[in-house]
């Protein structure tokens, strides 16, 4: 294997999906895996697709996915195979590795230069640490079952996404530790429960900030237009600002509601009226002609793909993303189609004398790493508040011209003149950050950006290529003033490829990945997952840079690193492709059902509660006939009493958890999951960390508040050697400030 973790030596012993996605994140960087398959072998072998739908465990498409490129060991080689290996990969119930007779201490003795990721659902700690769960019911504790259709029970995101989601974490958390100056045994300790709950925008700092203005403290807008029938299918057409409402309106010849946003947001009898008129007028035109309108006047819209649409989508086709299926070592390759690698990588200059990288005893993982962040919004600035937590020096730029439009996610223009400052989901994803303003339109600005660019080790950006390309920001620039800089770029659909010059934001990567298809009620439309793109992007993009600066270190060569956001939404999307490449079928919206499962979301005594509840399906059942008898059940009893009843008998339940629930989980406080800091503005709130505990290392997981607009102007300035007089010239130019412009 060629790629910037060659060398690196992994072993798992996994199953499913989780633990197998990690490790085959490691396989797309270069590392050398073998998978350990634990006594009886891994379930995924028996789940499929199957060509023909004819049970083949050598011939299981989704295990072939997850497996690709890996060599398959017997259980009996394992001991061998750790001594030998950097990273050992388990996603088994707490207890079982010990229970295999590789305790820390077996394993200190075979490898005590070992990184241990383990995986598991709630964690290797605290209360919840033996709960039996499924990926139904962590989605329900952690608030990815979301409610579609008030006279409807809450829905689960299909196509087991979640389980990828966590997967990637955990790759995540292995390369951070390998960081680490240890001569111990490093465990990284991933919770699923935990890993889902970052994904969401941070539903717990919303419903605070809601009851605090008296507000409903789980009131949510529907997005706008969302996913709306066309002649020939599905399209998701999503404003994210004022200005794209006032676009669509003008697109559909309905100026009259440009004004009623917000009512139709929030479910008014507007609403009614506005869906009565446009949906006819959508109907009549195809997806393509929508989409290729949309985009003309830089409205987000995109197809809702499925397994065989997104296989037709020309820009995924032009990249080529979608790759031959098989896998070597684990039986017959299979005739199908499967996501490619979520992360391209491309060499750059090599640097003559780059210093060899020194790990200090007790440092966080990235101390001494300077970042440059041009982020916007979510996935960027996900990346680098995760790097400054473990170490890294963050400096984000704005302008006060056109400050990062997620600081007005959230926030509301009564709160005052600062409300800006007030968005709860702009402060949890700047964490750990400085904030300077510049003006790059201005020629001072641009050469002060580039003079930051030049002493920056990563530069990190998620906006529309053009962007940064026309401010002589781009890669090749950056590497003409830094040779061995490492560059991220996130574009939502790739720097290549008819669409290249794309608007789009989570919703519609969710809906051209096929996220969106797989999740809603098996007779209704497509929902969106509504959040976890930007983030599992994030956490995509921070995998593979952290194998760009392993690579680095040895070599001395920077890397331009892309991760086109719809392609990770496909990664994590994989199995309806593969069944339909390999099937001919095109998997439907299953509601909260799954293949092997009798389960479902049930009413409860207590009004809006409801609980997630699965058990093994052991014989055809009618699962009507089921659903009717678990609710006449639950509808007596309370949420709370459910969960402990059920759990006695080793069942795995939860109630659906709400974001002005989330403060109040013991299990989170028991891992130290929440993390109290101080806003300058609005004071202390309790920030979400990471969902992994690495030990030894950092006790705490986040290092200060997010900053001010323009809060580190002065200082950051100052390094670069200007004067105060420069410094007063800047702002009465507009170039720096710390207030947007016409506020």
């Amino acid at each position: 294997m060629t790629g910037p973790l060659a060398g690196l030596h992994v072993v798992e012993i996994t199953r499913e999906i989780s633990g197998p996605y990690a490790a085959k994140l490691f396989v797309d960087l270069g590392a050398e895996v073998t998978k350990i398959e634990p006594p009886g072998g891994d379930p995924l072998r028996h789940w499929g697709p199957f060509p023909g739908g004819v049970v083949d465990p050598d011939r299981s498409g989704l295990f072939q996915y997850l497996n690709a490129g890996k060599r398959i060991a017997a259980f009996e080689d394992a001991r061998e195979l750790i001594a030998g290996a950097r990273v050992l990969v388990e996603n088994f119930p707490p207890g079982s590795l010990e229970g295999w007779g590789f305790d820390r201490d077996a394993l200190r003795g075979l490898n005590p230069n070992l990184v241990l990721l383990r995986i598991s659902a709630f964690g290797q700690s605290g209360p919840w640490r033996d709960r039996p769960a499924t990926s139904l019911t962590l989605q329900a504790a952690s608030g990815w079952v979301s409610a579609r259709d008030p006279d409807r029970p809450p829905v689960q995101v299909g196509a087991r996404i979640a389980e990828y989601v966590a997967g990637a974490y955990g790759a995540l958390g292995a390369l951070t530790a390998l960081r680490s100056a240890s001569d111990d045994v490093v465990q990284v300790d991933v919770s699923e429960f935990e890993a889902l709950l970052s994904t969401l925008p941070y539903p717990m700092l919303m419903a605070e900030k809601m009851l605090s203005l008296g507000l409903p403290a789980n009131a949510r807008g529907a997005p706008m237009l969302g996913v709306v029938r066309a002649a020939d299918g599905w399209v998701g057409i999503n404003c994210l600002t004022g200005q794209h409402w006032l676009d669509v309106c003008a697109m559909l010849g309905l100026p009259e509601f440009g004004e009623q946003q917000i009512p139709i947001m929030l479910g008014g009898p507007e609403r009614a009226e506005f869906y009565a008129r446009a949906e006819p007028l959508l109907a009549e035109q195809t997806v393509a002609e929508i989409v290729d309108l949309s985009q003309a006047l830089r409205i987000p819209a995109t197809p809702v793909n499925d397994g065989a649409t997104v296989l037709e989508c020309p820009q995924y086709a032009k990249r080529e993303f979608f790759v031959a299926g098989g896998c070597g070592g684990s039986g017959t390759a299979g005739g199908f189609q499967r996501p490619g690698s979520p992360f391209r990588l491309t060499k750059g200059p090599v640097t003559q004398h780059h210093p060899a990288s020194t790990r200090t005893p007790g440092a966080r993982p990235f101390a001494g790493l300077n970042v440059l962040d041009l982020s916007t919004f979510w996935a960027g600035a996900y990346l680098t508040c995760y790097l400054g937590a473990f170490g890294a020096e963050i400096l984000k730029v704005e302008s006060i011209q056109r400050p990062d439009g997620f600081r007005y996610s959230g926030a509301f223009p009564f709160e005052g003149d600062d409300w800006y400052e007030r968005s709860g989901l702009w402060q949890a994803t700047n964490l750990n950050k400085k904030d300077l303003t510049l003006d790059l339109t201005s020629r001072r600005g641009l050469e002060i950006a580039r003079r930051l660019a030049a002493r920056a080790d990563v530069v990190v950006e998620n906006f529309s290529p053009r962007v940064v390309e026309q401010f002589g920001l781009d890669y090749e620039s950056l590497a003409a003033l830094r040779p061995d800089v490492i560059m991220v770029r996130m574009p939502g659909f790739g720097l290549h490829g008819p669409w290249r010059d794309y608007v789009g934001w989570a919703l519609n990567f969710e809906q051209t990945g096929g996220m969106s298809a797989v999740t809603g009620y098996a007779d209704g439309p497509p929902c969106n997952p509504q959040g976890p793109a930007d983030p599992v992007v994030g956490v995509h993009a921070a995998v593979a840079l952290l194998a760009a600066l392993e690579h680095r270190s040895r070599t001395g060569e920077g890397q331009l690193i892309e991760v086109a956001q719809i392609e990770v939404a496909a990664a994590v999307t994989a199995e309806p492709v593969i069944e339909y490449s390999m099937n001919g079928v095109v998997q439907t919206r299953e509601g909260n059902r799954r293949r092997g499962y009798l389960q479902g979301v049930y009413p409860t005594n207590e009004e809006g509660a409801w609980v997630a509840l699965s058990l093994p399906e052991e014989a055809e059942v009618d699962h009507d006939a089921f659903d009717a008898l678990v609710a006449a059940w639950t509808r007596t009893q309370s949420p709370e009493a459910i969960v402990e009843a059920l759990a006695v008998q080793g069942i795995p339940a939860e109630r659906v958890i709400t974001g002005d629930r989330m403060y109040e989980i013991a299990q989170l406080d028991a891992r130290g999951y929440y993390q109290e800091l101080v806003h300058p503005i609005t004071g202390p709130h309790r920030y979400p960390g990471w969902p992994f505990r690495i030990s030894p290392g950092p006790a705490r997981h986040h290092r200060g508040a997010a900053p001010t607009l323009g809060q580190h102007n002065d200082e950051i300035l100052r390094g670069l050697g200007l004067s105060d007089d420069e410094l007063a010239g800047l702002r009465a130019a507009r170039v720096t400030g710390d207030r947007p412009l016409g506020s």
